[in-house]
Protein backbone atom coordinates (compact mmCIF):
# COMPACT_ATOMS: atom_id res chain seq x y z
CA UNK A 1 0.00 0.00 0.00
CA UNK A 2 1.56 3.65 -0.69
CA UNK A 3 0.86 6.00 1.81
CA UNK A 4 0.17 9.52 -0.20
CA UNK A 5 0.63 12.57 2.27
CA UNK A 6 -0.63 15.69 -0.39
CA UNK A 7 1.73 14.69 -3.25
CA UNK A 8 4.31 15.77 -1.00
CA UNK A 9 6.00 12.34 -0.04
CA UNK A 10 5.14 8.53 -0.55
CA UNK A 11 6.20 6.14 1.52
CA UNK A 12 5.66 2.49 0.83
CA UNK A 13 3.97 -0.21 3.44
CA UNK A 14 4.18 -3.39 2.76
CA UNK A 15 2.63 -5.62 5.27
CA UNK A 16 5.10 -8.60 3.95
CA UNK A 17 8.34 -6.70 4.81
CA UNK A 18 9.38 -6.64 8.55
CA UNK A 19 9.78 -2.82 8.60
CA UNK A 20 7.29 -0.60 9.83
CA UNK A 21 6.28 2.98 9.26
CA UNK A 22 8.03 4.55 12.51
CA UNK A 23 5.11 7.35 13.83
CA UNK A 24 6.41 9.44 16.43
CA UNK A 25 3.56 11.31 18.76
CA UNK A 26 5.19 14.26 21.03
CA UNK A 27 3.43 16.32 23.75
CA UNK A 28 1.03 13.22 24.80
CA UNK A 29 -1.92 15.47 25.13
CA UNK A 30 -5.49 14.07 23.71
CA UNK A 31 -4.72 14.71 20.48
CA UNK A 32 -1.90 11.99 20.34
CA UNK A 33 -3.74 9.51 21.62
CA UNK A 34 -6.66 10.05 19.63
CA UNK A 35 -4.42 10.01 16.47
CA UNK A 36 -3.20 7.15 17.67
CA UNK A 37 -6.47 5.22 18.57
CA UNK A 38 -7.73 6.14 14.74
CA UNK A 39 -4.87 4.42 13.95
CA UNK A 40 -5.30 0.92 15.38
CA UNK A 41 -9.12 1.12 15.12
CA UNK A 42 -8.19 1.50 11.19
CA UNK A 43 -5.82 -1.71 11.31
CA UNK A 44 -2.39 0.58 11.02
CA UNK A 45 0.24 -1.57 11.60
CA UNK A 46 2.50 1.09 11.92
CA UNK A 47 5.14 1.35 14.97
CA UNK A 48 3.31 4.20 17.12
CA UNK A 49 5.45 5.99 19.80
CA UNK A 50 4.26 9.13 22.55
CA UNK A 51 6.80 10.31 24.25
CA UNK A 52 5.26 13.23 26.94
CA UNK A 53 7.53 15.27 29.66
CA UNK A 54 4.28 14.15 32.19
CA UNK A 55 4.10 11.77 35.22
CA UNK A 56 1.16 10.36 33.80
CA UNK A 57 -1.07 10.98 30.50
CA UNK A 58 -4.33 10.21 29.14
CA UNK A 59 -6.48 12.60 31.47
CA UNK A 60 -9.51 15.30 30.83
CA UNK A 61 -7.24 18.51 31.84
CA UNK A 62 -10.51 20.62 31.82
CA UNK A 63 -11.90 18.54 34.54
CA UNK A 64 -9.72 20.38 37.04
CA UNK A 65 -11.49 22.74 38.80
CA UNK A 66 -14.30 19.84 39.47
CA UNK A 67 -11.31 18.34 41.18
CA UNK A 68 -10.39 21.40 43.63
CA UNK A 69 -14.55 21.62 44.35
CA UNK A 70 -14.15 18.09 45.66
CA UNK A 71 -16.49 16.53 43.33
CA UNK A 72 -14.12 14.56 41.48
CA UNK A 73 -10.81 12.74 42.29
CA UNK A 74 -7.63 13.19 40.31
CA UNK A 75 -8.05 9.00 39.37
CA UNK A 76 -11.39 10.02 38.28
CA UNK A 77 -9.86 12.49 35.47
CA UNK A 78 -7.92 9.26 33.86
CA UNK A 79 -9.53 7.86 31.08
CA UNK A 80 -6.40 5.46 29.83
CA UNK A 81 -4.43 3.44 32.02
CA UNK A 82 -0.82 2.00 30.92
CA UNK A 83 -2.18 -1.57 30.08
CA UNK A 84 -4.51 -0.05 27.04
CA UNK A 85 -1.41 1.26 25.81
CA UNK A 86 -0.13 -1.97 25.88
CA UNK A 87 -3.18 -3.63 24.11
CA UNK A 88 -2.99 -1.21 21.67
CA UNK A 89 0.71 -1.72 20.63
CA UNK A 90 1.39 1.71 21.65
CA UNK A 91 4.75 2.94 22.83
CA UNK A 92 3.87 5.09 26.08
CA UNK A 93 6.99 7.02 27.14
CA UNK A 94 6.62 9.09 30.27
CA UNK A 95 8.86 11.90 31.52
CA UNK A 96 10.52 12.06 28.61
CA UNK A 97 11.36 15.82 27.46
CA UNK A 98 12.48 16.04 23.76
CA UNK A 99 15.40 18.46 23.21
CA UNK A 100 14.89 19.15 19.45
CA UNK A 101 13.98 18.01 16.12
CA UNK A 102 16.31 16.97 13.54
CA UNK A 103 14.02 17.37 9.97
CA UNK A 104 16.90 16.36 7.98
CA UNK A 105 17.89 13.65 9.58
CA UNK A 106 14.18 12.85 10.78
CA UNK A 107 14.81 12.02 14.17
CA UNK A 108 13.90 13.55 17.37
CA UNK A 109 16.47 13.82 20.59
CA UNK A 110 15.13 13.10 24.34
CA UNK A 111 17.57 12.00 27.30
CA UNK A 112 20.39 12.57 24.77
CA UNK A 113 19.10 9.44 22.53
CA UNK A 114 18.27 9.89 18.57
CA UNK A 115 14.52 8.59 17.85
CA UNK A 116 13.51 7.94 14.29
CA UNK A 117 10.70 8.79 12.85
CA UNK A 118 9.04 8.78 9.13
CA UNK A 119 5.76 10.80 10.46
CA UNK A 120 5.86 13.15 13.35
CA UNK A 121 2.97 14.73 15.55
CA UNK A 122 3.60 17.42 17.32
CA UNK A 123 0.96 17.98 20.37
CA UNK A 124 2.89 20.22 22.77
CA UNK A 125 -0.32 22.13 23.87
CA UNK A 126 0.20 25.53 25.56
CA UNK A 127 1.24 27.33 28.66
CA UNK A 128 -0.04 29.60 30.84
CA UNK A 129 -0.14 33.61 29.80
CA UNK A 130 1.66 35.28 32.43
CA UNK A 131 0.80 38.83 32.59
CA UNK A 132 4.37 41.45 33.16
CA UNK A 133 3.33 43.39 36.91
CA UNK A 134 5.64 44.77 39.01
CA UNK A 135 5.59 41.93 42.22
CA UNK A 136 3.34 39.60 40.75
CA UNK A 137 5.77 36.39 41.72
CA UNK A 138 6.40 34.10 44.42
CA UNK A 139 4.51 31.20 46.01
CA UNK A 140 1.68 33.07 46.31
CA UNK A 141 0.64 33.09 42.89
CA UNK A 142 -0.32 30.00 41.17
CA UNK A 143 -2.01 28.90 38.05
CA UNK A 144 -3.87 25.82 35.90
CA UNK A 145 -2.44 24.27 33.06
CA UNK A 146 -3.31 20.82 31.57
CA UNK A 147 -0.25 19.78 33.66
CA UNK A 148 -1.39 18.25 36.90
CA UNK A 149 0.84 19.29 38.84
CA UNK A 150 0.04 22.76 39.15
CA UNK A 151 -3.87 21.65 40.09
CA UNK A 152 -1.94 19.49 43.58
CA UNK A 153 -0.05 22.80 44.05
CA UNK A 154 -2.85 24.23 44.12
CA UNK A 155 -4.54 21.66 46.13
CA UNK A 156 -2.17 21.77 48.30
CA UNK A 157 -2.59 25.44 49.71
CA UNK A 158 -6.08 25.95 49.32
CA UNK A 159 -6.89 25.06 53.23
CA UNK A 160 -4.06 27.33 53.90
CA UNK A 161 -6.28 30.35 53.18
CA UNK A 162 -9.39 31.77 52.85
CA UNK A 163 -9.32 34.75 50.36
CA UNK A 164 -8.28 34.58 46.93
CA UNK A 165 -7.87 37.10 43.80
CA UNK A 166 -8.57 35.73 40.58
CA UNK A 167 -7.33 37.58 37.61
CA UNK A 168 -9.08 37.11 34.29
CA UNK A 169 -12.72 36.30 33.57
CA UNK A 170 -12.62 33.60 31.14
CA UNK A 171 -13.68 29.63 32.27
CA UNK A 172 -10.89 28.54 34.31
CA UNK A 173 -11.39 32.16 36.23
CA UNK A 174 -15.15 31.38 36.76
CA UNK A 175 -14.84 27.68 37.71
CA UNK A 176 -12.28 28.24 40.09
CA UNK A 177 -13.99 31.02 41.70
CA UNK A 178 -17.40 28.48 42.31
CA UNK A 179 -14.46 25.88 43.69
CA UNK A 180 -13.30 28.47 45.96
CA UNK A 181 -16.66 29.48 47.08
CA UNK A 182 -17.33 25.64 47.64
CA UNK A 183 -14.50 25.01 49.80
CA UNK A 184 -15.63 27.58 52.12
CA UNK A 185 -13.57 30.87 50.78
CA UNK A 186 -15.04 33.76 52.40
CA UNK A 187 -13.58 36.40 49.70
CA UNK A 188 -13.12 35.47 46.04
CA UNK A 189 -12.81 38.46 44.02
CA UNK A 190 -12.53 38.22 40.33
CA UNK A 191 -10.35 41.38 38.30
CA UNK A 192 -11.16 41.70 34.64
CA UNK A 193 -9.57 43.62 32.13
CA UNK A 194 -12.73 43.51 29.46
CA UNK A 195 -15.95 45.38 30.56
CA UNK A 196 -18.05 41.75 30.89
CA UNK A 197 -17.32 38.36 31.89
CA UNK A 198 -16.38 35.57 29.13
CA UNK A 199 -16.08 38.29 26.95
CA UNK A 200 -14.23 35.48 24.56
CA UNK A 201 -18.09 33.78 24.22
CA UNK A 202 -20.47 36.11 25.04
CA UNK A 203 -21.47 39.78 23.91
CA UNK A 204 -21.77 42.22 26.54
CA UNK A 205 -26.12 42.07 26.86
CA UNK A 206 -25.36 38.93 27.58
CA UNK A 207 -22.47 38.29 30.12
CA UNK A 208 -23.70 41.16 32.43
CA UNK A 209 -26.47 38.39 32.98
CA UNK A 210 -23.96 37.08 34.86
CA UNK A 211 -23.13 39.27 37.07
CA UNK A 212 -25.87 38.78 39.59
CA UNK A 213 -25.53 35.24 39.68
CA UNK A 214 -22.10 35.15 40.78
CA UNK A 215 -22.11 38.23 42.98
CA UNK A 216 -24.79 36.62 44.64
CA UNK A 217 -23.14 33.77 45.11
CA UNK A 218 -20.47 35.65 47.00
CA UNK A 219 -18.02 36.60 44.45
CA UNK A 220 -16.71 40.26 44.19
CA UNK A 221 -16.22 40.93 40.66
CA UNK A 222 -14.59 44.18 39.54
CA UNK A 223 -14.67 44.42 35.60
CA UNK A 224 -12.67 47.49 33.33
CA UNK A 225 -9.82 46.55 35.92
CA UNK A 226 -6.42 45.88 35.67
CA UNK A 227 -4.13 44.76 38.32
CA UNK A 228 -0.70 47.52 38.10
CA UNK A 229 1.30 46.36 40.70
CA UNK A 230 1.66 43.50 43.73
CA UNK A 231 3.26 43.89 47.41
CA UNK A 232 3.68 40.23 48.72
CA UNK A 233 3.64 40.65 52.61
CA UNK A 234 4.63 37.62 55.45
CA UNK A 235 0.71 36.58 55.29
CA UNK A 236 -0.96 37.88 51.89
CA UNK A 237 -0.20 39.15 48.73
CA UNK A 238 -1.95 42.70 48.14
CA UNK A 239 -3.34 43.83 44.18
CA UNK A 240 -3.17 48.04 43.60
CA UNK A 241 -6.00 48.10 40.53
CA UNK A 242 -6.08 50.46 37.72
CA UNK A 243 -9.31 51.93 39.42
CA UNK A 244 -7.63 52.64 42.65
CA UNK A 245 -8.97 49.57 44.65
CA UNK A 246 -6.89 47.39 46.60
CA UNK A 247 -7.48 43.40 46.80
CA UNK A 248 -6.11 41.85 49.67
CA UNK A 249 -5.49 37.90 49.12
CA UNK A 250 -3.95 35.04 50.80
CA UNK A 251 -2.79 34.03 47.05
CA UNK A 252 -3.17 34.84 43.35
CA UNK A 253 -5.02 32.90 40.89
CA UNK A 254 -3.59 33.60 37.03
CA UNK A 255 -6.33 32.88 34.15
CA UNK A 256 -5.44 34.97 31.63
CA UNK A 257 -5.23 32.87 28.77
CA UNK A 258 -2.91 30.95 26.82
CA UNK A 259 -0.05 31.02 24.62
CA UNK A 260 0.59 28.11 21.83
CA UNK A 261 3.82 26.29 23.02
CA UNK A 262 5.60 26.39 19.98
CA UNK A 263 9.49 25.96 21.11
CA UNK A 264 10.53 22.84 19.66
CA UNK A 265 8.14 23.73 16.19
CA UNK A 266 10.06 27.14 15.87
CA UNK A 267 13.69 25.59 16.60
CA UNK A 268 13.18 23.01 14.30
CA UNK A 269 12.37 25.60 11.54
CA UNK A 270 8.41 25.13 10.85
CA UNK A 271 6.18 27.96 10.18
CA UNK A 272 4.66 29.96 12.89
CA UNK A 273 1.19 31.45 12.13
CA UNK A 274 0.39 35.13 13.12
CA UNK A 275 -1.56 34.03 15.88
CA UNK A 276 1.74 32.01 17.75
CA UNK A 277 0.52 29.04 17.02
CA UNK A 278 2.34 26.40 14.11
CA UNK A 279 0.97 27.00 10.53
CA UNK A 280 -0.74 23.57 9.22
CA UNK A 281 -3.03 23.41 5.93
CA UNK A 282 -6.59 21.88 5.43
CA UNK A 283 -4.68 18.37 6.33
CA UNK A 284 -3.20 19.70 9.37
CA UNK A 285 0.13 19.12 8.33
CA UNK A 286 2.87 21.39 9.27
CA UNK A 287 5.02 23.20 6.74
CA UNK A 288 7.21 20.00 6.64
CA UNK A 289 4.87 17.41 5.12
CA UNK A 290 5.92 14.60 7.32
CA UNK A 291 5.56 16.68 10.42
CA UNK A 292 1.80 16.67 11.42
CA UNK A 293 0.30 19.74 14.24
CA UNK A 294 -2.89 19.60 16.54
CA UNK A 295 -3.93 21.17 19.64
CA UNK A 296 -3.69 24.06 21.52
CA UNK A 297 -0.16 24.61 19.74
CA UNK A 298 -1.62 24.99 16.46
CA UNK A 299 -2.93 27.95 14.33
CA UNK A 300 -6.56 26.76 13.75
CA UNK A 301 -9.27 28.59 12.19
CA UNK A 302 -12.77 29.67 11.86
CA UNK A 303 -15.54 27.28 9.87
CA UNK A 304 -17.25 30.58 8.81
CA UNK A 305 -14.54 32.95 7.63
CA UNK A 306 -11.29 31.54 7.85
CA UNK A 307 -10.01 33.57 10.17
CA UNK A 308 -6.64 32.73 12.44
CA UNK A 309 -7.23 31.69 15.70
CA UNK A 310 -6.08 29.12 18.62
CA UNK A 311 -8.82 26.89 19.99
CA UNK A 312 -8.10 25.59 23.27
CA UNK A 313 -10.67 22.79 23.21
CA UNK A 314 -10.95 19.48 23.97
CA UNK A 315 -12.84 18.72 21.40
CA UNK A 316 -10.91 20.36 18.87
CA UNK A 317 -8.03 18.41 19.98
CA UNK A 318 -10.00 15.06 19.67
CA UNK A 319 -11.26 16.18 16.29
CA UNK A 320 -7.52 17.17 15.13
CA UNK A 321 -6.35 13.40 16.23
CA UNK A 322 -9.22 11.91 14.34
CA UNK A 323 -8.29 13.90 10.93
CA UNK A 324 -4.65 13.06 11.43
CA UNK A 325 -4.98 9.19 11.83
CA UNK A 326 -7.43 8.92 9.00
CA UNK A 327 -4.72 11.26 6.52
CA UNK A 328 -1.88 9.13 7.72
CA UNK A 329 -3.79 5.92 6.87
CA UNK A 330 -5.31 7.03 3.95
CA UNK A 331 -3.09 9.80 2.50
CA UNK A 332 -4.65 13.12 2.89
CA UNK A 333 -8.13 12.90 1.34
CA UNK A 334 -9.72 14.37 5.25
CA UNK A 335 -9.93 17.86 5.40
CA UNK A 336 -10.14 19.45 9.01
CA UNK A 337 -13.22 21.74 8.32
CA UNK A 338 -12.24 24.52 11.01
CA UNK A 339 -13.82 25.35 14.35
CA UNK A 340 -16.98 27.35 15.13
CA UNK A 341 -15.90 28.72 18.73
CA UNK A 342 -18.09 26.10 20.57
CA UNK A 343 -18.37 26.29 23.77
CA UNK A 344 -20.24 25.18 27.25
CA UNK A 345 -19.90 25.53 30.58
CA UNK A 346 -22.28 25.45 34.05
CA UNK A 347 -20.71 28.33 36.24
CA UNK A 348 -22.95 28.24 39.55
CA UNK A 349 -25.67 26.15 38.25
CA UNK A 350 -26.27 27.99 35.24
CA UNK A 351 -25.39 26.60 31.51
CA UNK A 352 -23.15 28.50 28.98
CA UNK A 353 -23.64 28.05 25.64
CA UNK A 354 -21.49 30.37 23.00
CA UNK A 355 -21.19 28.79 18.99
CA UNK A 356 -20.33 30.77 15.78
CA UNK A 357 -19.10 34.79 15.91
CA UNK A 358 -20.36 37.23 18.23
CA UNK A 359 -21.83 40.17 17.67
CA UNK A 360 -18.68 42.00 18.87
CA UNK A 361 -16.38 40.16 17.23
CA UNK A 362 -18.65 40.97 13.71
CA UNK A 363 -18.54 44.54 14.25
CA UNK A 364 -14.55 44.00 15.16
CA UNK A 365 -14.09 43.11 11.42
CA UNK A 366 -16.74 45.65 9.70
CA UNK A 367 -19.70 42.75 9.54
CA UNK A 368 -23.15 44.48 9.77
CA UNK A 369 -25.11 41.80 11.76
CA UNK A 370 -28.66 41.98 12.85
CA UNK A 371 -28.79 40.03 16.76
CA UNK A 372 -32.03 39.59 18.69
CA UNK A 373 -31.74 38.95 22.33
CA UNK A 374 -35.11 36.96 23.88
CA UNK A 375 -36.06 35.06 27.22
CA UNK A 376 -38.29 32.09 26.78
CA UNK A 377 -38.75 28.76 28.57
CA UNK A 378 -38.02 25.19 28.19
CA UNK A 379 -41.49 24.37 28.19
CA UNK A 380 -44.62 25.04 30.14
CA UNK A 381 -43.93 25.99 33.97
CA UNK A 382 -46.76 23.42 35.06
CA UNK A 383 -44.20 20.57 33.57
CA UNK A 384 -41.17 21.99 35.07
CA UNK A 385 -40.39 24.31 32.79
CA UNK A 386 -37.12 26.42 32.92
CA UNK A 387 -36.32 30.05 32.13
CA UNK A 388 -33.36 30.49 29.38
CA UNK A 389 -32.05 33.44 27.55
CA UNK A 390 -31.21 33.12 24.05
CA UNK A 391 -28.79 35.61 21.38
CA UNK A 392 -28.97 35.30 18.04
CA UNK A 393 -27.00 36.86 15.32
CA UNK A 394 -27.31 37.23 11.89
CA UNK A 395 -25.58 37.89 8.25
CA UNK A 396 -28.23 39.99 6.66
CA UNK A 397 -26.79 39.54 3.27
CA UNK A 398 -26.65 35.86 3.72
CA UNK A 399 -29.16 35.53 5.55
CA UNK A 400 -27.55 32.66 7.82
CA UNK A 401 -26.82 32.72 11.32
CA UNK A 402 -23.46 33.71 12.49
CA UNK A 403 -23.86 32.79 16.23
CA UNK A 404 -25.45 32.23 19.31
CA UNK A 405 -25.23 32.77 22.95
CA UNK A 406 -27.42 30.49 25.51
CA UNK A 407 -27.71 31.01 29.57
CA UNK A 408 -30.33 28.99 31.35
CA UNK A 409 -30.66 24.72 32.47
CA UNK A 410 -28.35 22.18 31.26
CA UNK A 411 -31.02 21.66 28.62
CA UNK A 412 -29.71 24.92 26.47
CA UNK A 413 -26.48 22.68 26.15
CA UNK A 414 -28.42 20.28 23.76
CA UNK A 415 -30.56 23.20 22.11
CA UNK A 416 -27.16 24.83 21.08
CA UNK A 417 -26.24 21.32 19.53
CA UNK A 418 -28.80 21.91 17.39
CA UNK A 419 -27.71 25.60 16.21
CA UNK A 420 -24.29 24.29 15.84
CA UNK A 421 -25.46 23.02 12.76
CA UNK A 422 -27.80 25.63 11.37
CA UNK A 423 -24.08 27.98 11.64
CA UNK A 424 -22.25 25.44 10.27
CA UNK A 425 -24.35 24.41 7.47
CA UNK A 426 -25.13 28.00 6.66
CA UNK A 427 -28.56 27.29 6.63
CA UNK A 428 -30.68 30.08 5.98
CA UNK A 429 -33.05 31.31 7.73
CA UNK A 430 -35.93 31.04 5.63
CA UNK A 431 -35.24 27.39 5.59
CA UNK A 432 -34.91 27.49 9.32
CA UNK A 433 -38.42 29.21 10.24
CA UNK A 434 -40.14 25.99 8.36
CA UNK A 435 -38.14 23.31 10.12
CA UNK A 436 -40.40 21.24 12.83
CA UNK A 437 -38.78 20.28 16.12
CA UNK A 438 -39.74 18.12 18.22
CA UNK A 439 -43.01 18.47 20.37
CA UNK A 440 -45.20 16.96 23.19
CA UNK A 441 -45.90 19.01 26.49
CA UNK A 442 -43.96 17.41 28.59
CA UNK A 443 -41.06 18.29 26.73
CA UNK A 444 -41.22 21.15 24.58
CA UNK A 445 -43.10 24.26 23.40
CA UNK A 446 -45.16 23.77 20.12
CA UNK A 447 -43.50 27.22 18.89
CA UNK A 448 -39.82 26.85 20.49
CA UNK A 449 -37.56 30.03 21.20
CA UNK A 450 -34.86 29.36 18.64
CA UNK A 451 -37.58 29.55 15.80
CA UNK A 452 -39.30 32.46 17.22
CA UNK A 453 -36.39 34.70 17.06
CA UNK A 454 -35.43 33.21 13.45
CA UNK A 455 -39.02 34.58 12.39
CA UNK A 456 -38.05 37.89 13.93
CA UNK A 457 -34.83 37.76 12.61
CA UNK A 458 -36.93 37.78 8.74
CA UNK A 459 -39.76 39.97 9.44
CA UNK A 460 -36.41 42.77 10.12
CA UNK A 461 -35.19 41.51 7.00
CA UNK A 462 -38.55 42.09 5.21
CA UNK A 463 -38.75 45.36 6.94
CA UNK A 464 -35.44 46.35 4.96
CA UNK A 465 -37.14 45.05 1.94
CA UNK A 466 -35.33 42.44 1.56
CA UNK A 467 -36.41 39.46 -0.54
CA UNK A 468 -36.65 35.95 2.01
CA UNK A 469 -34.59 33.21 0.63
CA UNK A 470 -36.97 30.22 1.97
CA UNK A 471 -35.17 27.34 0.68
Amino acid sequence: MTLCLGGWIAIEINPKKETKVKIVMVGGGGACIVCANTLRLLGNPAQIDIYTRRERTAYTPCEQPFVLRDTLSFEDMFYAAPPWFEKKRIGLHTEKNVDSIDREKKIIKTDGKEIPYDILVINTGASNKMPDIPGLVGDRVHFLTTELRYAKKIESIMPEGKRAAILGGGIIGLEMAESLIKKGYVSVSIIVSSNSLLSQQLDPDMGEKLNPLIKGAGVSVQLSASVIRAESGKDEIRLFLSNGETVEADWVLVAKGIIPDVELAKIAGLKIGKTGGIEVNQYLQTSDPSIYAAGDCIEGWNMLNGEKTITALATHSNRNGRVIGRNIHFGNTVPFLGSLNTFGAEIFGTTVVSVGITESAAKREGLEVLSLVRKGTTRKKMFSGEDFWSKLIADPDKQTLLGAQMLGPREVSKIGERVILMIGEEIPLGKISQYETIFSPPLSNAYDLITNEVDILINELLKMGESVIWN
